[in-house]
């Protein structure tokens, strides 16, 4: 929480503070929360939590698994470690609840700094985008994002060999 808060401005959230506040701290309440560490001096880089179900359907759509709140210090976001966090954050996933079939969340519709890496998701089979309010809802298929993402992890084990 200490973490997030200092980075509050960061998050880009288009909320009052009280419902951002709810994002940042529902993990912790109702479902799972990490922070990512920095491999070099082991200080805190980012945080992720999120929680099973939607608040729509009061958290009974299990399958899904909602991305309450992800964030990353901007100097670590073209990094491996980011690639090695959401490989973490989906093992998490995973190991919470062996249902889940789809990954969601939020961000404000016009965040261009990330639509890049939301174009990748995006183009992932079966993957959904709906805007509702001057938000983009992003879905993807957890099988199709952890078949993303094992290239990396591949890549990350071969350069860990050598």
């Amino acid at each position: 929480m200490k973490f997030l808060l200092r980075h509050f401005a960061d998050l880009n959230l288009p909320y009052a503070f009280a419902v951002k506040l709810s994002f940042v701290s529902s993990p912790l309440l109702f479902g799972r929360a990490m922070l990512i560490l920095s491999e070099d001096d082991y200080d805190v880089v980012g945080a992720a939590g999120f929680v099973y179900g939607t608040g729509a359907n009061s958290y009974e759509d299990r399958h899904i698994c909602q991305v309450e709140v992800a964030y990353l210090r901007s100097e670590y976001r073209r990094t491996t470690l980011f690639m090695q966090g959401l490989l973490t954050l989906l093992a998490e996933i995973k190991a919470g609840s062996p249902d889940v079939e789809k990954i969601q969340f939020w961000v404000a519709e016009g965040q261009s700094e990330q639509e890049r890496l939301f174009s990748k998701l995006n183009a992932l089979p079966g993957s959904e985008r709906h805007l509702v309010n001057g938000l983009a809802c992003h879905q993807i298929r957890l099988r199709e994002l952890e078949d993303y993402c094992r290239r990396f992890q591949r890549r990350f084990e071969t350069v860990e060999q050598t």
